[in-house]
């Protein structure tokens, strides 16, 4: 028996899905969305997620969106694409794309300083790659996230950028104004003639 409640029916959002198989020869392809960047797709190549801007790219070739692979997929390959965010077409908030860190290793380090705070440290705000192969997160599993420290079970192997870090969302942080900086210049207000206003403004 399922429990009911007031308002309207929760919503956790619609993911685009799109199949295409390769031939043997090309490299890019149609998409049927435009997306912001190669993080915004969850891209499986025969059953094995591909690592974004390494694996594969997109790029508006004569306005139309694509995906540009690193190597074309063999002859009959399943491409199988999610999209977990399309691009709007409207005026969008700065930070609003998933946010890629990359790092080197050298087969002893554990602990990596990510350059953007997360919004929460959990599975559906990260994909993590090391050497092209997705990573589960868990302490049980391939790593975890406490703040900005990203902490592997086992020391990834020795590689350049090797390591790449998807955020799906960071930590907005907002600017705050030091006591004693607003003035009654800097509010342009004039006692004599609004009084009223400043009071408000004032408390």
């Amino acid at each position: 028996m399922s429990e009911s409640y007031i308002g309207l029916d929760p919503s956790y959002g619609a993911f685009e899905k799109q199949l295409i198989t390769g031939d043997g020869t090309a490299s890019t392809f149609d998409l049927d969305y435009p997306v912001g960047q190669a993080g915004q797709l969850l891209v499986s190549l025969d059953g094995i997620v591909q690592e974004p801007e390494y694996a594969y790219s997109i790029s508006l070739s004569t306005g139309e969106p694509k995906i540009n692979f690193a190597d074309a997929p063999s002859n009959g390959a399943r491409i199988f694409i999610t999209y977990l965010g399309r691009q709007l077409l409207s005026a969008v908030l700065a930070q609003a794309s998933p946010h890629i860190d990359e790092f080197n290793g050298n087969g002893s380090t554990t602990i990596f300083t990510l350059t953007q705070t997360p919004a929460a440290a959990n599975a559906a705000n990260f994909m993590v790659f090391v050497d092209n192969v997705y990573q589960r997160y868990g302490s049980s599993y391939a790593y975890t996230v406490n703040g900005t420290a990203l902490t592997f079970t086992s020391a990834p192997p020795s590689g350049t950028n090797n390591i790449q870090v998807v955020q799906l969302s960071q930590q907005n942080t907002l600017n705050t104004v030091a006591d004693g900086a607003i003035s009654l210049t800097k509010l342009s207000f004039d006692p004599a003639d609004d009084a009223t206003a400043l009071a408000i403004a004032l408390g």
